[in-house]
């Protein structure tokens, strides 16, 4: 009894004083990146992304037949990613890429004009994460 009691005397001091060495550490980041993430976390919060463009390429009341349109649209262009299929009642809406600007889309929008002749361009908010650079 009286030795455990002593186990735990000298045990518990070393249990506090590593946990009073843990409070003190602290994360350091590189120059100005906590103002990046700040930045990156107002943009995600407020905006829900930025400001891009999509190529909208068809529309229908049925999701088999806009399946049938995508499922043509990898085959033909397999290069072009990403491809939303989204329902906004009544219709199911195929749309591509995350464009940040209206020139990029314009140019792939170009390359599928002969098999989509009524493709348009879609503003829309791209999330962060989507985007490549």
């Amino acid at each position: 009894m009286i030795r455990s009691f002593y186990i735990i005397a000298i045990c518990l001091p070393l249990n506090l004083l590593s946990q009073e060495i843990n409070i003190h550490n602290k994360i350091t980041y590189e120059n100005h990146l906590e103002d990046l993430i700040k930045k990156y976390q107002t943009i995600e919060l407020t905006n829900y992304g930025i400001s891009g463009w999509r190529i909208q390429i068809a529309f229908a009341s049925k999701k088999s037949k806009i399946t049938e349109q995508k499922i043509k649209f990898i085959n033909r262009f397999p290069n072009i990613i990403p491809i939303y299929l989204t329902y906004d009642a009544p219709y199911y809406k195929l749309r591509i890429g995350n464009f940040r600007t209206k020139l990029k889309a314009e140019a792939i929008k170009y390359k599928i004009e002969n098999y989509y002749p009524g493709a348009y361009l879609v503003p829309e908010k791209l999330p962060i994460i989507d985007l490549t650079y």
